[in-house]
C-alpha cells in the first residue's frame, strides 16, 4: 500500500487498488520471506529475512498515514542503505509545527507509532482490524455508516476525463462490477487476522 495505490470512487470513497505483489504464505509458520515492494514501505521483518505476517499490511498503514500527514515517508533517505538503516533501528519523528508548519495531532502520532513497531508481535494491528479499530484515533467514526457509505465524503471528485482508461470498465455503474465473496476457511483466517 502507498499513495498510488488510493484512488478515489466517483462516489468520493477510497479504492486500495494494486495488490500485484502477493506472495504465498507458509502455511505451517504462517510467515512469508518475500522481498518486494517499494523500498520506503517495507517492514523491518523483510529487511532481516525473519519472514512477515499480517502486520506488514499494518506498517505499510502506518507509513502511508505519515506520508499523508506529512508529505515525506517517516524513514525516506536518498541513500538506499541509510533508509534501510532507519527503517530497521531508528525512531519516528514528527515535523516541529513552527519550523515547518505541518501539525501531527498526538492521537495521530500514537496511532502512527504503533502502527511503526520495529517487532510485528507487539505491533497494533496483530490482533486484527478490531484492534485497529479501537484505537482512539477512529473514535467518533461510525464504522457501520463507513460500510454502508452513508457518510457524506469531504471531497467527492469530479470524473471528466478518462480516457486513459479501458471505456467499458469507465462507463460500468457499481451493481455491474462484480465482487469476489470470501467464504469458508479464508473467510475465517482474514477474520482471525
Amino acid at each position: 500500500m502507498k499513495p498510488e495505490n488510493v484512488l478515489f470512487n466517483k462516489d468520493g470513497y477510497i479504492l486500495l487498488a494494486d495488490f500485484g505483489l502477493a506472495t504465498k504464505v507458509d502455511e505451517k509458520k504462517k510467515l512469508a520471506w518475500s522481498f518486494c515492494g517499494t523500498p520506503e514501505y517495507l517492514a523491518p521483518e523483510m529487511l532481516t529475512g525473519e519472514g512477515h505476517d499480517h502486520t506488514v499490511d499494518w506498517w505499510t498503514l502506518g507509513i502511508l498515514l505519515y506520508e499523508m500527514l506529512v508529505g515525506i515517508p517517516p524513514f525516506f533517505d536518498r541513500n538506499r542503505n541509510q533508509m534501510y538503516r532507519s527503517i530497521r533501528n531508528a525512531n519516528v519523528t514528527y515535523p516541529i509545527k513552527e519550523r515547518h508548519n505541518i501539525e501531527v495531532l498526538p492521537v495521530a502520532q500514537d496511532f502512527i507509532n504503533k502502527l511503526l513497531i520495529k517487532k510485528k508481535d507487539v505491533r497494533l494491528g496483530r490482533n486484527g482490524l478490531k484492534e485497529i479499530l479501537g484505537h482512539p484515533f477512529f473514535a467518533g467514526l461510525d464504522i457501520d455508516a463507513l460500510m454502508k457509505k452513508s457518510i457524506v465524503p469531504l471531497y467527492n471528485p469530479e470524473i471528466k476525463d478518462c480516457e486513459y482508461f479501458d471505456q467499458k470498465l469507465v462507463q460500468l455503474d457499481d451493481d455491474q462490477i462484480t465482487f469476489t465473496e470470501i467464504t469458508g476457511d479464508k473467510k475465517r483466517l482474514i477474520d482471525k487476522n
